[in-house]
């Protein structure tokens, strides 16, 4: 599929309207903000302004001022934090899944096996050019297409899609792709090694990273996953060094049915966090030399430097397939989970977490007594259709949660928007889709897409 093109806004043609010289002018100045200052200059102003909201705000009031905030969205984004204190609910751009929850990575060559596809949202049809669902394969115009055949979508975040490729030339190795869906371009990762039966994927990119100053491109993935004899492993790839580093052992038992519903991180203060039965997993990479301004050689790549903890819960919370972990607007964590009563509407309940910024150890989960309840009440569901209910996926930013329902009149894929508390039903099927995980784009996109947001 050739690369989509994005609609740009056309300056209006001043010149063509009837007016006199003098109120052309001052129709032109108008519309740039009535200041003579050039494009660059602009958006130095823009990239110092206190906030996020600020720049929004630029962009919606005059055209010039939308232009200049596109076009250097990228420099923006880096010196113009997102905003803290509201989700984005335009950020999420679509879902991700298997056709059907189908065979595993060992058995894909077989007839009929699932292919990863792409559901788009609303703004995912206006970011992407996706307008209706479509296959992996399509959105990627400098890999050869075949290369995402029956690969598995295992994680998403600001902007990136991390894929376990089937085959890629690694044998029973191992294959993670990392990709932008926005951008077109895909990096295949080299093997890691024995590919483990289960495990669960953590994707960190520049923002996340505290120590260091990182560019756009730099990201990490962080494994945990079992080995035999009950072992639970650590292991990270970091894109500055090019290779994975060496494997670590943790000190918190995961088993391996955790690590099959426990679904993708989210990441808070640069650590990655997991929802397990009786406690959060928290796991974050410590630094070669934070006082360094250059990455690390790869001859002093980290060889198993991990703090892993464990923070519980004030209760277990062992229905694996209706819990998820979140982040709120003002940066913290929480859990989340679907409740109902026999019969009547559906509740989405949310508690917090207590966590230091500089000691992940010490956080805790508040009391389940402070939790707060979202109702749904247009989702009115029968118990025995709530039991075949599953949570699948929570947006950091865009604060969208993603569950789908076997059974009954509102079976299908559903998203609970957070800051708005209403649902919609995004597909008639879903519930046996495989690996449902949703899509955001990073914060430079979001901003580049404003102008024409707002046309």
């Amino acid at each position: 599929m050739p690369r989509p093109q994005r609609m740009r806004r056309q300056s209006p043609r001043l010149e063509a309207l009837p007016y006199k010289a003098k109120n052309t002018a001052r129709r032109r100045r108008r519309l740039s903000g009535g200041t003579s200052l050039s494009d660059d200059a602009l958006a130095v102003v823009f990239s110092k302004l206190p906030g996020a909201a600020d720049v929004v705000r630029c962009a919606a009031t005059y055209a010039q001022w939308g232009r200049v905030v596109a076009t250097h969205a990228a420099t923006i984004s880096r010196l113009v934090p997102p905003p803290l204190g509201r989700f984005l609910p335009q950020v999420a751009a679509g879902v991700f899944h298997l056709q059907r929850d189908g065979p595993t990575a060992r058995t894909r060559s077989t007839p009929g096996a699932p292919q990863p596809c792409f559901l788009p949202l609303a703004s995912g049809r206006r970011l992407l050019g996706c307008q209706a669902p479509t296959f992996v394969g399509s959105l990627f115009f400098n890999v050869d297409a075949a290369v995402f055949d029956y690969s598995r979508p295992v994680a998403c975040r600001n902007g990136r899609l991390v894929l376990e490729l089937h085959g890629g030339g690694g044998g029973d190795s191992l294959t993670l792709c990392v990709c932008s869906p926005v951008t077109g371009d895909a990096v295949v990762l080299p093997p890691m090694g024995d590919r483990p039966a289960n495990y669960a994927c953590a994707l960190l990119t520049g923002e996340d990273d505290l120590h260091q100053r990182r560019g756009a491109e730099f990201f990490r993935l962080l494994l945990v996953y079992n080995r035999p004899g009950g072992l639970t492993a650590l292991r990270c790839y970091s894109s500055d060094i090019g290779g994975w580093g060496a494997e670590a052992r943790s000190p918190v038992k995961v088993s391996s049915r955790e690590l099959r519903h426990t679904g993708p991180a989210v990441v808070l203060h640069g650590a990655a966090f997991w929802p397990l039965d009786h406690g959060a997993l928290a796991v974050a990479v410590r630094p070669n030399n934070p006082n360094a301004d250059d990455p690390p050689a790869p001859e002093r790549q980290q060889t198993g430097g991990f703090d892993v903890h464990l923070l519980p819960y004030d209760c277990p919370h062992d229905w694996t397939t209706q819990k998820r972990l979140g982040i709120s607007p003002d940066n913290r964590l929480f859990l989340v989970y679907i409740g109902t009563y026999w019969h009547g509407p559906l509740l989405a309940k949310i508690s917090y977490f207590n966590i230091p910024r500089d000691d992940i150890g010490r956080g805790k989960k508040e009391s389940s007594s402070d939790e707060v309840g979202v109702p749904m009440r247009q989702m009115e569901v029968e118990w025995r259709d709530f039991k075949l209910l599953k949570l699948r996926w929570v947006g950091e930013k865009s604060g969208l949660v993603l569950f789908t329902i076997a059974s009954g009149r509102h079976s299908g894929t559903h998203g609970l928007n957070l800051r708005e508390g209403t649902v919609e039903k995004l597909a008639d099927e879903g519930h046996s889709w495989g690996n449902l995980i949703g899509f955001e784009v990073d914060w430079a996109t979001y901003l580049a897409s404003l102008p024409h947001t707002q046309n």
